[in-house]
């Protein structure tokens, strides 16, 4: 058997434990089946090469064989040294999956803006907008609505604190409905991911009562609220009740629109221990993923979307980034604005 056959036969071997070991990743990460063929067609094409050429440069004279070599060895190493993210980016992934990926992203996206406002710019979440629109079905509809209204709160720089986290812990749901083998876990069981999400709303509708034009009728619900955080009290929670109670009294004393009771999230009104008891308590979205949402959870989730969908024109800016490989969902996701300063 000559050298070149020998070579050739090597060559393709190489090639063939690439495709196989390229298509088990790319079918990993449920790339579409063009796809699958953009890859299979470049391992083809040096299969080809190599027994098309390397005998061709065996056989010429010998003074040509070293440069044609040298240009066949180049021409083939090209071709098996293309990234596979350019197929990725060519073929795309399925569209569930494409979804995921951009559930995860605006994860992401919303840790940098809370952590630092304009760290990410409006055109790049308008972008992410118009992804998600794309992919858009049926059967995710609903989360693509939750998905949106998320970074539309974003874009504005206005997320209400009780919206943002039933809408995390709704989000959570589906996604477990769509992806039940690839999501992370959540941090707690089903009972003490409901206790704290009772405990998140009742403090966040505390904090609305303090943003908004004192009456009456808020002030008395404001008083009320404050007295049912004692239900939530526990050896993990008694601080942070404290220091809600102290403050929310100094605020009763004298209440304001124009000194509102909390005013950021870092919850410098509860006293220098304020974000910490925060961060304790409900420092990961994972901490309410799987609380049990009750029936004015979803109807306000439900109402929410169709505001929205009534004051919204749709979306039409296509996304300028092409789709690339599906990322590793964050086991420490943080989405709420519970989790601004957090981590």
């Amino acid at each position: 058997m000559s050298m070149a056959v020998i070579t050739a036969a090597g060559i393709s071997a190489l090639a063939v434990f690439f495709f196989l070991a390229e298509g088990d990743s790319l079918s990993e990460g449920h790339a579409r089946t063009r796809t699958q063929v953009l890859n299979a067609a470049r391992w083809a094409v040096v299969i080809v090469l190599t027994w098309a050429l390397i005998p061709a440069a065996t056989a010429d004279p010998a003074p040509q064989r070293g440069p044609t070599i040298l240009g066949l060895a180049l021409l083939i190493g090209a071709t098996m040294l293309l990234p596979v993210r350019w197929f990725v980016r060519l073929g795309g992934i399925d569209p569930a999956w494409e979804l995921r990926r951009s559930k995860i992203e605006v994860a992401q996206l919303a840790t940098k803006l809370r952590r630092r406002r304009g760290s990410v710019s409006t055109l790049r979440l308008r972008d992410a907008i118009a992804r998600i629109e794309s992919l858009r079905s049926p059967e995710t509809c609903e989360l693509c609505d939750l998905l949106v209204a998320q970074l539309d709160d974003l874009i504005v720089g206005a997320e209400s604190w009780n919206e943002s986290g039933r809408r995390s812990i709704r989000i959570d749901e589906i996604s477990r409905e769509l992806w039940p083998d690839d999501m992370p876990p959540p941090d707690f069981d089903p009972d003490e991911a409901t206790f704290r999400w009772h405990f998140y709303r009742a403090f966040g509708s505390m904090i609305e009562l303090g943003l908004a034009e004192p009456s009456r009728s808020s002030l008395d619900t404001f008083g009320k609220l404050r007295v049912s955080l004692e239900e939530f009290r526990r050896d993990d929670t008694f601080r942070f009740i404290d220091a809600v109670w102290q403050s929310a009294d100094r605020w009763l004393a004298q209440p304001s629109i124009s000194r509102p009771w909390i005013t950021s999230f870092d919850f410098e009104t509860l006293g220098p221990d304020g974000l910490a008891e925060v961060r304790k308590i409900w420092g990961r979205d994972s901490a309410m993923w799987g609380a049990r949402l009750d029936d004015d959870d979803r109807l306000a989730i439900a109402a929410d979307l169709a505001r929205r969908a009534a004051t919204t024109e749709p979306t039409t800016e296509p996304a300028t980034e092409p789709a690339t490989e599906p990322a590793t969902e964050p086991a420490d996701e943080q989405v709420g604005p519970a989790a601004e300063q957090a981590g």
